[in-house]
């Protein structure tokens, strides 16, 4: 069983267009709503590939009832808690014309700490005790950026392993909290770090420093070409197949599906990004926000190419 949190969910309305333009009216080709947030995403990634998931989150408002329905809808297994407010809809359009891909994310609702309490005491009541928990997105409006940081530290306490999927200044704090593994993309890595990070070797190198802080795995997806992975002990690189990217939302969240879905069934951390990278690049080909195939991953599993980084420096423990 994985486990996943989710404190700011969404409702996903993908519209698609045969080409923007400002200050005109557009009519939409299409219109599709899915549930979205990054711990719900996982959730229905690895359901497509036959791993018992559970999705804890917060709902409010008609928005979250909608929420509800469409993940009824998908059978996806959740323990939702009630907020006041309403569960945000964020906007994905899609031009035809160039096939770019515009997200607009709206904020949410306030989350009091009470109400983030009950949801913390399901966590660590759930049964039965998961092999990994994702913790990932945004937080709540008025929520500290330390958040991540002290549910993590609580899981922790219990041997629990958590991955982190987070941007800026709360994937900084949640760091501290020394996670089982982290997936920053390669623009939130350098983010972390503070500077370009222009080559391969650059962003292994910052990832090999993470590490060293505490972190097991450093998995850092390259926007549709893949991914790079750091242990403690190794780098890979885990290239993906050349395909036409039709969305890219939802690809990390399929990414850290099929990377836990491979190491809870035993297998090493190689064929792990494999699956990972297999999951992502499914997802990619896929419109708007319906995540991927299970056809499509074992198609693409097999195109994934990935190879032990042997420049790259391993992480060394001071004498």
């Amino acid at each position: 069983m994985i486990y996943t949190v989710t404190l700011n969910p969404s409702i996903d309305q993908h519209i698609t267009l045969n080409k923007l333009v400002k200050d005109d009216t557009l009519r939409a080709q299409s219109v599709e709503k899915y549930p979205g947030g990054k711990g719900i995403n996982v959730c229905r990634a690895l359901k497509i590939l036959g791993r018992p998931a559970k999705a804890f989150t917060f709902m409010g408002g008609y928005a979250g009832y909608i929420l509800r329905d469409l993940l009824q809808k998908e059978e996806v297994v959740f323990d939702s808690t009630d907020v006041i407010g309403e569960t945000r809809m964020n906007v994905i359009l899609t031009d035809l014309s160039d096939r770019t891909q515009t997200r607009i994310s709206m904020p949410g609702p306030e989350v009091q700490k009470f109400t983030l309490d009950i949801l913390l005491e399901k966590i660590h009541k759930a049964e039965p005790r998961p092999s990994f928990w994702v913790l990932g997105g945004s937080l709540p409006p008025s929520r500290p950026v330390d958040t991540f940081r002290w549910i993590i530290q609580s899981l922790n306490d219990r041997g629990e392993r958590c991955v982190l999927d987070a941007d800026a200044d709360v994937l900084e704090e949640g760091i501290k909290a020394k996670p089982f593994m982290i997936k920053p993309n390669e623009f939130e890595i350098e983010r972390l770090a503070g500077r370009p990070l222009p080559g391969l070797d650059d962003k292994a190198k910052v990832a090999v420093e993470i590490c060293r802080k505490g972190v097991e795995v450093v998995a850092v997806t390259l926007d549709g070409r893949g991914a790079l992975v750091v242990t403690k002990d190794a780098s890979y690189r885990a290239e993906a197949p050349r395909v036409e990217v039709k969305s890219k939302v939802g690809a990390g969240d399929s990414f850290i599906a099929g990377f836990l879905n491979a190491l809870r069934s035993g297998k090493d951390i190689p064929e792990a990004s494999r699956e990972g990278v297999a999951a992502g690049t499914a997802a990619v080909i896929k419109e708007g926000t319906s995540l991927f195939t299970r056809e499509d991953f074992e198609r693409v599993r097999g195109l994934v190419q990935v190879e032990q980084m042997e420049n790259c420096p391993a992480v060394m423990t001071k004498p």
